[in-house]
C-alpha cells in the first residue's frame, strides 16, 4: 500500500513510452488516439495524488 502511487506513476509512464515506441518502430498509430494517451496521463496524475495522500498519512 505504501508504494501504490509510485507504481501507478511508473505504469503510466511505461504505457506512454510503449505507445510512442510502438508508433515509431511498428507504425501502429497509437499516438493519434487521445484516449490511449489520456488514460496513462490520468494514471500518472492519480498516482501523484495517491502518493501525496499516503505520505501525509505516514507522517502523522
Amino acid at each position: 500500500m505504501k508504494y501504490t502511487g509510485i507504481i501507478m506513476i511508473v505504469v503510466g509512464a511505461l504505457a506512454l513510452v510503449f505507445s510512442y515506441l510502438s508508433d515509431r518502430y511498428l507504425g501502429s498509430g497509437t499516438v493519434d488516439y487521445n484516449w490511449i494517451q489520456g488514460i496513462p496521463m490520468l494514471l500518472i496524475i492519480a498516482g501523484l495524488v495517491v502518493h501525496i495522500i499516503v505520505s501525509r498519512k505516514a507522517v502523522k
